[in-house]
């Protein structure tokens, strides 16, 4: 029996003929628009062919897991959810002002280096809307029954229209520097756990016929709470990891001044000097790599990273309790088993 971390390594290998195919075409067809186009469709390959595919992966083991047959078709509609991740991914790098992503340069920043900054901006934010474009067009060309495709896409305009919902939040609560942990866990539950773990399940399951409202709320009911323990590991990577395995300074997060639980927990239980140095250095752009790893150490020593840990676990654990009313087949309650704990044991 495969575990989980065999299954996304597979499905991985599994993809990338696929994706390739798809976007040789494209490149061939905005190409005939106009030549520039075909080197956008390029550059967004190149960005989508970077980091773990765990959405898309999740649509086909939806797929799979409920009854669809044709390999094929449950590549091609997993890859709409990677293509719409890249899309999410310029947007929110453009918004936070990052300079790289997966190691190499955000595509703002990639596109700055042709006419300077406000074109690299305004290429992000089309680049973006262009695959959001592209995502929905190439789901609604599957060869599948059209009320599954219209359900499908139905479900997943539904769950875009909440993650930018969540992002107005995330730079709202940011700008207001009122750090509450139910702000914390309202950003996480909108702007990112339905779309990285129940939603794509859920689009993979709909997309193979299932219309069980039971079944579809026990997917959401598992995924809800590991989708929000994956934001806090995030979260707790973009605190204390290093910038070869993120791909990204590991201290963008404190000079963005990002809204996480680590933060709220600390100033909960921080005194002193330290509490008058965390409210002058959170959010400061012009950090020393010794005032970053005091905010570190700071963060540590008042429990936070321990409460933060705490919580991943006890949310996975919550969500493992739904498994059984998703399926009964000990193969993928196996698989979604270890796909919860992946979301908080991962170093990447």
């Amino acid at each position: 029996m495969k575990n989980f971390i065999s299954y996304i390594q597979e499905y991985n290998q599994d993809l990338q003929s696929v994706l390739d195919g798809v976007f040789d075409k494209e490149v061939k067809r905005v190409g005939e628009i106009v030549p520039m186009a075909s080197q956008m469709a390029l550059d967004y390959k190149h960005f989508l062919e970077g980091g773990k595919k765990l959405r898309g992966c999740e649509i086909f083991l939806g797929y799979q897991m409920f009854g669809g047959k044709e390999t094929n078709t449950g590549l091609l509609a997993s890859l709409v959810i990677e293509i719409i991740h890249s899309f999410l991914l310029m947007h929110d790098d453009f918004m936070d002002q990052d300079d790289l992503r997966r190691g190499q340069p955000t595509m703002h920043k990639k596109y700055a280096e042709q006419f300077g900054l406000h074109y690299g901006q305004s290429m992000a934010i089309n680049l973006g809307d262009e695959g959001c474009f592209f995502a929905m067009s190439l789901l609604n060309s599957l060869d599948l029954p059209r009320e599954r495709l219209s359900k499908a896409t139905e479900f997943l305009s539904q769950m875009l229209f909440e993650v930018g919902i969540g992002q107005a939040l995330d730079i709202t609560y940011e700008n207001e520097k009122e750090f509450l942990e139910e702000k914390v866990l309202k950003v996480h539950r909108y702007k990112t756990a339905e779309y990285t773990i129940p939603g794509p399940i859920t689009i993979g399951a709909i997309l193979a016929g299932v219309d069980d409202e039971k079944i579809l709320q026990a997917i959401k009911d598992f995924g809800i709470p590991v989708g929000i323990a994956f934001q806090l590991r995030d979260d707790e990577l973009g605190m204390f990891s290093t910038e070869e395995e993120l791909g990204k300074p590991v201290d963008s997060d404190i000079k963005e001044g990002k809204l996480t639980l680590l933060i709220v927990k600390t100033l909960e239980n921080v005194s002193g000097d330290d509490l008058e140095f965390l409210k002058k250095a959170y959010g400061s752009k012009n950090l020393s790599l010794e005032e970053v790893e005091r905010i570190r150490q700071i963060i540590k020593e008042t429990g936070a990273l321990e409460y933060s840990q705490k919580k991943s676990r006890e949310l996975v654990e919550e969500g493992k309790k739904f498994i059984p009313k998703i399926t009964a087949d000990p193969k993928y309650q196996k698989l979604l088993v270890e796909l919860a704990d992946f979301c908080v044991e991962r170093h990447s």
